[in-house]
């Protein structure tokens, strides 16, 4: 019995970073959720006013919703969040939809000691803004 006590604290020991390493990752992962889903609703500022004013269509300048999604991640919790996809398209029901995706790399915090661990993971999060007209 005394000789399995250092084999159990050991596997308490990688269980015990397993968990906080799980844990940090998805803390950094609901950030990285609000920051896109926050960044996504910014970008709806890219809508052409005067294109709506004149003709009544709703039209989203590409160029300045990738500004405006970069300058809202650059201002948010999560600077370090690398911008993967902005797009502008339709929803299933035909209303103009701003698509952001964003990654981020999470730094592992005691997994790395472990032989053959990853050092980092790569989380990535997709929101989406619609305009209802």
């Amino acid at each position: 019995m005394l000789l399995l006590m250092p084999a159990a604290v050991m596997i308490m020991l990688v269980l015990g970073a397993i968990a906080v390493d799980i844990g940090l990752s998805s803390v950094r992962a609901r950030e990285l959720r609000a920051v896109a889903a926050s960044s996504a609703n910014d970008s709806l500022a890219a809508l052409d006013v005067a294109a709506l004013r004149t003709d009544g269509q709703l039209v989203i300048d590409a160029a300045t919703a990738t500004q405006i999604v970069a300058e809202a991640v650059a201002r948010g919790p999560l600077p370090q969040a690398t911008i993967e996809v902005v797009s502008i398209g339709q929803d299933p029901l035909g209303r103009p939809e701003i698509t952001v995706q964003l990654g981020l790399d999470v730094d592992l915090i005691i997994t790395p000691a472990l032989p053959g661990a990853p050092t980092s993971i790569h989380i990535s999060a997709t929101e989406h803004a619609v305009i209802i007209p």
